[in-house]
């Protein structure tokens, strides 16, 4: 065999062992939402059944009519979606300012702001929750919308920041000299030139950052103050699980139709996601 062909053998391996990998971890990620779903079509009861059934043999809606009609679902998604919109848009705002005076600008002690706003976005929620509780409080938004949109908006600033500063620092700075030259502040250059070339980042610190905000339990339950009128998607199923003792179809379908936005939001989105994610990879 000689090396052409060792090398022709060699990249067909590696694409097969790519090809198995990606299998494996597809799957892993797979069934148990699968699994979530078959539960969700059930008949009521028939989850208990041993030995278990992986499909039921008689699917029913039954479980989406109970949780949509009945329980009034659609409340939470959309307390979730006006939450997570809302952080999306201010958190993206606060952390491009920040991001672009951290990459762009020519300021003392950038690369220490950064590090130190990393550090602070390290810092576990749960240890946070009280002090945030206290804040909440002293303001009078207990138990509201905008209650619940402030800390995230904050918690979503490091990570967006980072994402965003690593974006804006592959873009050429001879754009902002220039902008600069024909009369730009800064604030203009960064509103003009610098977030129009830097949409694919602002895309996915914008994926994420709504994403982290659409699924948080902890301080939305703590926010919320069990009040249903604004509660979110996580503390709607928990607490509608519970209330019911745990009728497992009725868990499995809130938690379907909680996943199908974030799947259509992600999928239309995907390009622009991969495009950020992978920004600067590649030097030419």
């Amino acid at each position: 065999m000689n090396t052409a062909q060792r090398m022709r053998l060699n990249r067909r391996i590696d694409s097969l062992l790519s090809i198995m990998v990606s299998l494996i971890i597809i799957i892993f990620c797979l069934i148990p939402l699968v699994w979530i779903f078959a539960t969700s079509i059930k008949p009521r009861g028939t989850e208990f059944l041993l030995p278990m059934q992986f499909w039921p043999s008689n699917p029913t809606l039954q479980a989406y009519r109970r949780v949509l009609v009945d329980l009034q679902f659609m409340r939470p998604i959309m307390n979730s979606f006006i939450v997570s919109s809302c952080v999306t848009i201010m958190g993206l705002f606060l952390a491009s300012l920040s991001a672009y005076a951290i990459a762009r600008l020519r300021i003392r002690y950038k690369i220490q702001a950064l590090f130190l706003l990393q550090i602070g976005g390290m810092i576990p929620p749960v240890i946070t929750i009280a002090p945030t509780f206290i804040m909440i409080r002293s303001l009078g938004l207990l138990g509201t919308l905008p209650g619940l949109m402030l800390p995230h908006i904050f918690y979503n600033i490091p990570i967006s920041s980072w994402l965003l500063s690593t974006y804006f620092s592959d873009i050429p700075y001879s754009l902002d000299d220039s902008a600069l030259i024909d009369g730009c502040t800064h604030f203009q250059t960064f509103r003009k030139i610098i977030l129009p070339l830097a949409a694919p980042g602002l895309f996915c610190a914008g994926i994420f950052a709504f994403i982290g905000s659409y699924g948080e339990f902890m301080l939305a339950s703590t926010i919320t103050m069990g009040q249903k009128a604004v509660q979110t998607v996580p503390v709607a199923i928990l607490n509608f699980s519970v209330e019911f003792r745990l009728q497992w179809t009725w868990i499995s379908a809130g938690i379907i139709l909680a996943v199908l936005p974030i799947i259509l939001l992600v999928v239309i989105f995907q390009r622009k996601v991969i495009s950020g994610l992978t920004a600067g990879a590649v030097k030419g």
